[in-house]
């Protein structure tokens, strides 16, 4: 949309409609307009808002206007079609980030963007300012909010977890724990791919109590569920432990906090081969955009002191709780595998 052709105010304006194209992808989302749409045959904005229960002319402005950004194709007679981009907001492919969209217009979501110049001004993140406690309580008492927020946390494994595959190999170990692993999509992976492993899927009670038993259908017997705060503890007698997009949540005191606790049961467990392992993106040092100073603002905003890291901090982070960096492997997207051993 923005092209270096145009004069710098005029560049500017279009970064601006930014909060317009995510609120609108999110009502399209929350709304399951591309649950009613194909790649072939076009519909029309009318028969779309009557199957959702929307303004007929309103969503057709809507369409419209996304459909100049390639999300939708426009066919004459205010009908449209699904393109690769809008097929991601559908709920029933592979690549959907239809959860994504949702929760990204969540209100104690867009409440943290509201005070975004309080974070800014403090530190503190905005959700915080606006509720008086963390997101994570925050949508811990309402239902919706945390079914919104696991379902995106589920479309990000989705979409990760290819990115992830090939590093998955955990072979040489005997049980793993997915701590924080909310549905179990990560660990139902892992497990798959390594037949001799034991997994433990480790979350707090009102998020295990919502797995969804699909997700983890034919690993009876090897995988089991442990209720608790991983700030409390972590599931005992396993040589490998991994959180994908957990520590990035927090402060290096709570990281500490959690990273110590795995590190005294490989340190009892597993001294020599135990492993920790962190899927998350990896702040680089070049200028260039990069998904990780996005999330990074994002984690501002809305976590208790969560950051993207360098690999410089994760090493700072990781000798504080008895550990020591192995190695950061990459993967073709910015999601990253970094491992991690008890220091010797």
């Amino acid at each position: 949309m923005n092209s270096p052709n145009l004069p710098p105010s005029a560049q500017m304006m279009n970064l601006l409609w930014g909060k317009t194209i995510t609120t609108a992808i999110s009502a399209i989302a929350k709304l399951g307009v591309a649950d009613h749409m194909s790649d072939t045959e076009p519909a029309s904005a009318e028969a779309l808002a009557e199957a959702t229960h929307a303004h007929a002319a309103s969503l057709y402005r809507i369409l419209r206007m996304l459909s100049g950004l390639g999300i939708f194709q426009e066919h004459s007679g205010q009908r449209f079609t699904l393109t690769p981009l809008s097929r991601t907001l559908r709920s029933d492919v592979p690549d959907s980030v239809r959860g994504v969209a949702v929760f990204q217009t969540d209100p104690w979501h867009m409440r943290g963007y509201e005070n975004i110049v309080h974070a800014l001004k403090t530190g503190e993140s905005g959700v915080q300012k606006a509720y008086g406690r963390n997101g994570f309580e925050v949508i811990s008492e309402d239902p919706e909010s945390l079914a919104n927020f696991q379902a995106a946390m589920s479309n990000y494994s989705a979409m990760e977890g290819a990115l992830l595959e090939p590093l998955l190999d955990f072979s040489a170990f005997q049980r793993i724990a997915d701590v924080a692993g909310g549905h179990g999509t990560l660990l139902a992976q892992i497990l798959r791919l390594n037949p001799n492993l034991q997994g433990v899927l480790f979350d707090l009670p009102e998020v295990v109590a919502q797995a969804p038993s699909p997700v983890t259908r034919g690993l009876a017997g090897r995988l089991t569920v442990e209720a608790g705060s991983m700030f409390d503890r972590v599931p005992a007698a396993c040589d490998a432990y991994i959180m994908k997009h957990i520590i990035h949540d927090w402060d290096d005191g709570h990281c500490h906090r959690i990273l110590r606790l795995m590190c005294d049961q490989l340190a009892q467990h597993a001294p020599e081969h135990g492993r920790v392992f962190l899927a998350e993106m990896v702040v680089p040092h070049s200028p260039e955009p990069h998904p990780a100073k996005f999330l990074d603002v994002e984690m501002l905003v809305v976590t208790p002191g969560g950051k993207e890291r360098t690999t410089a901090e994760y090493s700072v982070l990781f000798a504080s709780a008895g550990l020591e960096l192995v190695r950061t492997l990459t993967t073709p997207g910015p999601i990253c595998l970094i491992e991690a051993r008890v220091a010797a």
